[in-house]
């Protein structure tokens, strides 16, 4: 079975039937109440203080606890390591370790896998939400 790009995170069920299952393992929420901040991170972070240590602006597309898409124009390397960091609307900051692990053909768009399952955002981001929009 050939799947078109609308189709992403889908797959031919397991059973074989020609039906089309979703195998994504979290909801994604698309939020416009937060602010999000990439750091990356190499070798002069780690070692060169606050000025290769900047903050690039970028969009949220959407968001779980497991990760998130976002819009960069700022070129990142697929398997790169960055930190994201969120600001919501309260002032509440999470700051999560993460890595790159795709790029959208001809558009810049990264899809994040964050470091580690963040249940305190999970919980945060359901608390917090105001207009259920989901993806």
């Amino acid at each position: 079975m050939t799947l078109n790009i609308d189709n992403k995170g889908l797959t031919p069920d397991r059973k074989g039937n020609g039906q089309v299952a979703n195998e994504r393992r979290t909801v994604r929420y698309i939020r416009k109440d937060i602010k999000v901040h990439i750091r990356k991170q190499n070798w002069f972070s780690a070692i060169g203080g606050d000025r290769f240590r900047q903050e690039i602006p970028v969009e949220l597309l959407d968001i779980s606890n497991r990760g998130c898409l976002i819009f960069s124009p700022e070129k990142l390397a697929v398997r790169s390591k960055i930190i994201v960091l969120l600001t919501f609307e309260t002032a509440r900051r999470f700051e999560i370790g993460a890595t790159v692990i795709r790029k959208s053909e001809g558009e810049d768009q990264y899809g994040i896998k964050f470091a580690a399952y963040n249940n305190e955002l999970g919980d945060y981001m359901l608390k917090t939400q105001e207009k259920l929009t989901f993806k």
